[in-house]
């Protein structure tokens, strides 16, 4: 996924090493008030274990990862670590992040993280209170109901994958037919081999090649029926190499150079629609096998596959409850109101002017405003890929039951804590 750049300068007073870490974290990890004090703490290593001494180290301050509110300079032979104050005049979230510095050669270097966590920190301001931005469609849910009209007898092709093994599980490859003829969509379906009724789940990978065997959110210990489809036009190969050299042909093929914002000019072309439309009938064929137990169906995934998570969740009467890791697509066109939208950012890399007209009708926000079932979202508070603004725009619009998790140090990654929360929700949600 593509991280946003954020450029200025790191003047050294002396020579230092060729690469320094850097930590910046809130010193409170709490949600915010609108104009209420924020105090990041801002740690510089030469080292993991060294404390540097000398230079000075430039900040940028951004509300929303859009508006530039403040540089912050501080010499470190005044002190390391030192603090920055920061306040929010509105609801939305507070990016804090390292300009590039250069090393004694004069070369420009970017700060490493500590302990794999973003070299940049962040805080949310009244996240409750964040918005969708934009108009919705007015023919909005005409639009996707005439879809899985369109796609309710589409051919769904079920095959045994006798290469791939999984232990008290039987696998099949799947392919979901266009009813268009203009091609298809592949993926996995596992079924447990011992006779009973299970629960079902679905999920589409995060973005990128996708995959090419089963895998699931859910502990294989759990004995579930486990759906899994990519994304691409070209079907699944058999190994992960192959599958890389179809990927990269596909964005070769494509003008914007990326599958996820080709076509996002006209809203019957654009990637999402024939995708989510051809899972969702999968997962109608799913719903009829007869190990089904009839009355558990997640739809689960992170990133583009949490986005897509809430979109099903919409779209098929099915699914009991959506379980989304730091969900992407979401509030395209967050640029009116001066934040960072979710991934893939249509809107900040496509100038076409249809596209704001078009991204409306993919907004997973929207989704989540129509969603009746028990959703789980998680959010990294230093995610620039899926900002938090965007995360919180869809969990707002949420009306049945739900809970987000936040994980404060965390940018487009999924913590520890946050798997197990999810895990206990829909631990949670299959004992009903």
């Amino acid at each position: 996924m593509i991280r946003s750049m954020l450029c200025a300068m790191f003047v050294f007073c002396c020579s230092v090493l060729s690469a320094g870490l850097i930590e910046i974290v809130p010193t409170e990890f709490k949600n915010f008030k609108v104009n209420e004090e924020i105090t990041f703490k801002v740690t510089a290593y030469e080292s993991k274990d060294k404390l540097m001494t000398t230079g000075t180290v430039e900040l940028i301050v951004k509300d929303g990862n859009r508006v530039l509110l403040k540089t912050v300079k501080a010499d470190l032979r005044k002190g390391n670590p030192f603090t920055i104050q920061v306040k929010a005049t509105r609801p939305g979230f507070i990016m804090v992040s390292p300009a590039p510095y250069k090393n004694s050669e004069g070369k420009k270097l970017r700060w490493k993280s500590i302990n794999k966590l973003p070299a940049m920190g962040g805080a949310l301001v009244e996240p409750e209170k964040i918005r969708q931005s934009g108009k919705v469609p007015a023919d909005f849910d005409q639009f996707w109901q005439e879809g899985l009209k369109a796609y309710a007898n589409a051919e769904v092709i079920v095959e045994p994958a006798a290469d791939i093994k999984r232990k008290g599980y039987k696998v099949f490859r799947v392919t979901v037919k266009h009813p268009d003829g203009s091609g298809a969509i592949t993926g996995f379906l596992t079924i447990p081999e011992k006779a009973g009724k299970y629960p079902a789940a679905v999920s589409i990978p995060g973005a990128g090649p996708g995959v090419v065997t089963p895998y699931s959110f859910l502990p294989y210990t759990t004995p579930h029926i486990m759906l899994t489809m990519n994304v691409h036009p070209f079907p699944t190969a058999k190994t992960v190499d192959e599958q890389k050299t179809l990927y990269a042909k596909l964005n070769k093929s494509c003008k914007t150079r990326t599958y996820s914002r080709e076509n996002a000019d006209d809203r019957n072309k654009y990637v999402y629609r024939k995708v989510w439309l051809a899972v969702s009938r999968a997962i109608d064929y799913v719903a009829k096998l007869p190990e089904f137990d009839g009355k558990h169906f997640i739809s689960v995934g992170s990133s583009q596959g949490g986005g897509s998570a809430l979109a099903l969740g919409y779209l098929n009467r099915n699914i009991t409850c959506v379980a989304a890791h730091v969900p992407a697509l979401c509030d395209h066109l967050a640029l009116l109101d001066k934040r960072q939208p979710g991934w893939p950012q249509l809107c900040v890399f496509l100038r076409d002017k249809k596209v704001p007209e078009v991204v409306p009708y993919f907004d997973c926000a929207t989704f989540a405003s129509r969603i009746k079932v028990p959703t789980m979202i998680s959010v990294g508070y230093v995610d620039t890929t899926c900002s938090p603004s965007s995360v919180y725009a869809a969990f707002n619009n949420l009306k049945g039951e739900k809970v987000i998790f936040p994980m404060y140090r965390n940018g487009h990654a999924i913590s520890n804590e946050a798997k197990k929360a999810m895990q206990t929700f829909l631990n949670k949600q299959l004992s009903r």
